[in-house]
């Protein structure tokens, strides 16, 4: 029973709090995040998708699910809110180990994603729940976390673990300049209680062997500190807005891996062969 809570927990947090782990932004130490610099196009709203993965890690597999929806909200008078949400679900002889949601709700200016709110939910062996509501004009967060809150400042350009991926994606896709390998991506995330920096590198171009077929991919890397033990390679297709087709991360030797079993994204349908 250990060895399989391990393992359930490695499939729900490491592949989804990652899911990918891509983590606006600076970019090439040029761009900050909700800044559009005046040489640049502004950034075009994600086109919205549904996107099916297998999820797989120490010989378990399961469904894992990515959808962007533009919604009926109104904040602040603009009418153009987001929601990004994914997760997974693992059931064995009819009972749930564990069910993993993240939703992310942000809108849309010429300078990618501004979030106003997130949650986390994880049930099943472990329960845990995350909220963060985001105040732009007071410039603060609050996030609480089980039944304890934390305010917390902010500034323009932060981005939560989700509407971060959008932000990626839109940017790869209006400057292809940013493909060029070796390029950096730096990105400020409130992950927990403080915000910090997160930093990705933009390494080759791959074509990947997805469950709907091969794919033309860009491949991202996290950059950690040398003597990580952990590891996180992203792969973006390059042809459906840069949505993610890819991603391996490995921690202690385990290996985590997600793979692109389904999408539509308007007049396009992939499946899995299968």
């Amino acid at each position: 029973m250990t060895l399989l809570r391990h393992t359930l927990c490695l499939l729900a947090t490491t592949a989804l709090s990652v899911l990918v782990a891509m983590s606006g932004a600076r970019l090439q130490a040029a761009e900050t995040a909700g800044q559009t610099p005046a040489d640049q196009p502004p950034l075009i709203a994600p086109t919205p998708y549904e996107a099916g993965y297998q999820a797989r890690a120490r010989g378990l597999s399961t469904d894992a699910y990515r959808n962007l929806v533009q919604t009926a909200d109104n904040v602040d008078n603009i009418d153009n809110v987001y929601q990004l949400r994914h997760g997974l679900s693992l059931r064995v002889l009819g009972a749930n180990l564990i069910t993993v949601a993240e939703t992310s709700h942000f809108y849309w200016l010429d300078s990618g994603a501004v979030p106003v709110s997130y949650a986390f939910e994880q049930s099943g062996l472990r329960r845990r729940q995350e909220r963060i509501s985001f105040d732009w004009d007071a410039q603060r967060a609050t996030v609480t976390r089980d039944d304890r809150e934390t305010v917390t400042d902010i500034s323009d350009g932060l981005l939560d673990n989700l509407s971060f991926t959008a932000q990626m994606s839109s940017q790869l896709h209006a400057r292809p300049a940013l493909l060029t390998p070796g390029t950096t991506l730096e990105y400020p995330i409130l992950d927990g209680t403080e915000p910090e920096i997160q930093q990705y590198r933009v390494t080759a171009r791959e074509t990947v062997d997805t469950l709907t077929g091969p794919l033309d991919t860009v491949l991202i890397e996290r950059i950690r500190e040398p003597d990580s033990d952990r590891s996180t390679r992203i792969w973006l297709a390059v042809e459906h807005e840069f949505v993610l087709a890819r991603l391996e991360q490995i921690e202690d030797g385990d290996t985590t891996e997600l793979l692109l079993s389904s999408l539509t994204m308007g007049d396009t349908r992939l499946q899995s062969a299968e």
